[in-house]
């Protein structure tokens, strides 16, 4: 019986570590971020995502851009997806302007990007969204999902004796309650832990 995962943070590099209900704690490691964050449309732990089911989130953070969510499962995380093409923000679009809103230039080749969706669906990119029927709107999900990738990597139990270096961001935006722990070799399994708490900064180190 495969775990449920109740939430989730970024471990060391950009790994996904998830918290099952039992209390054992899998790190998701490999592949792509897609996969590893169970993310096919690889969405930003936005507001949206969070009302659709994110339990943590992951890396790939920037200055002004929050990391990618982590969802509980696969399901979750497209599902999600689905419904932010179907939003009224969305539909509004053409499918040029949503590609550009969804992956932006300053992170994505959108040319190529468009380029691969029409190849896999035939739609042209000056489609509007609100015409597209549910079927179509599902080819198009499944179009993206291809272009962001979803390879496999592995899954791994971690043992309750592993340990990690705290590491703070290093401003004066950090917690003083991180600040404490800046350093520190801890416990995956104590509370709590680097990057779990909304807006905090701090990463996980490896010990070796």
């Amino acid at each position: 019986m495969e775990p449920t995962y109740i939430s989730a943070f970024k471990g060391i590099g950009n790994n996904a570590m998830y918290v099952a209900n039992n209390g054992n704690i899998y790190e998701h490691s490999g592949g792509t971020i897609a996969w590893r964050n169970n993310n096919p449309g690889n969405m930003r732990y936005y507001p949206f995502a969070r009302k659709h089911g994110a339990i943590g989130i992951g890396g790939g953070a920037t200055s002004e851009l929050p990391g990618f969510a982590i969802f509980p499962d696969k399901n979750t995380g497209w599902n999600a997806m689905i419904d932010l093409l179907a939003s009224n923000i969305y539909q509004k679009l053409t499918i040029d302007e949503a590609i550009n809103k969804y992956a932006p230039p300053e992170e994505n080749n959108v040319e190529a990007y468009l380029k691969s969706v029409e190849k896999q669906t035939g739609f042209s990119r000056t489609t509007p969204m609100n015409n597209l029927s549910k079927d179509n709107l599902l080819s198009l999900a499944k179009a993206m999902r291809t272009h962001e990738s979803s390879k496999f990597g592995k899954i791994r139990l971690v043992p309750k004796n592993e340990k990690y270096i705290w590491v703070i961001a290093g401003d004066d935006k950090v917690r003083p309650e991180h600040e404490a722990l800046d350093g520190n070799v801890r416990s995956w399994y104590d509370s709590p832990r680097p990057g779990e708490e909304y807006g905090c900064r701090c990463h996980a180190e490896s010990v070796d």
